[in-house]
């Protein structure tokens, strides 16, 4: 294999920035796009800062079954929620400096088409915003691998494999079950380094009061603008992380 870094996250809707410093950080990217789907996550809502505190950015979905995967939820397009959102952000930020050219990215990409499903229009809007930002990680879907298989731990080896990374870098969260039996799981056995990211949420221009983090990466867009978000992202990286080196 080569000297390539990978990272595996689940796509979820207008992330924050930590899930974009996993993207950039990486040489491929993969979206964990055909695993249970969890009800109320960050898979179909996030937050964004307002004047009345934070708020949630929804969207609304289809009833599914409880064992459905990612890929296979639909989005509810009865609702009027595109216009709804585009309204609660055009008021939440209009007096943003870079309002202007935030808003009519967005505008433009939510009413680009009408997206059926909730991975499609996630990823779709990931993409976009990479692009926009500059950054240049490979992005794939696990849906479309072969031969992963149904181990937890197995799946990631063999994306690794497949994309031939011999260097895997996840989110801490993800230690739990990474290490449930032991330190770096079965990573070692495969000879794939495992690092975990290690990312202090940068603080950054933003109205309506005391600094609030963990918002959506929109948040960032409007109140410092596509050409430094990027920086402000980076800032906030630190050396990875070894197991062991942090509390779980």
């Amino acid at each position: 294999m080569s000297n390539k870094l990978c990272s595996v996250m689940q796509p979820t809707f207008l992330p924050w920035v930590g899930y974009f410093d996993l993207i950039d950080n990486s040489d491929d990217f993969i979206f964990y796009d055909d695993v249970q789907f969890t009800k109320q996550s960050w898979q179909s809502r996030n937050q964004i800062k307002t004047a009345n505190g934070v708020i949630w950015l929804t969207v609304p979905l289809k009833k599914h079954e409880l064992s459905s995967k990612i890929n296979q939820i639909e989005i509810n397009n009865a609702k009027p929620w595109v216009p709804k959102l585009l309204k609660t952000l055009f008021f939440t930020y209009q007096k943003t400096k870079h309002f202007k050219e935030a808003y009519t990215f967005f505008d433009d990409l939510f009413n680009a088409k009408e997206y059926l499903m909730l991975s499609d229009l996630s990823i779709s809007i990931i993409e976009a915003l990479i692009i926009r930002l500059g950054m240049c990680t490979q992005l794939h879907r696990s849906s479309n691998m072969k031969d992963l298989g149904d181990d937890r731990e197995l799946r990631l080896i063999n994306i690794c494999k497949s994309l031939e990374c011999d260097n895997y870098l996840s989110a801490k969260g993800s230690a739990l079950y990474i290490e449930a039996n032991r330190p770096s799981g079965i990573f070692p056995d495969y000879d794939i380094e495992l690092y975990y990211q290690n990312f202090n949420h940068p603080e950054y221009s933003q109205i309506h009061g005391d600094f609030e983090a963990y918002m959506s990466i929109v948040d960032l867009i409007f109140n410092e603008g596509f050409e430094k978000s990027l920086e402000i992202i980076r800032s906030g990286r630190g050396k990875h992380l070894r197991s062991g080196q942090f509390d779980l």
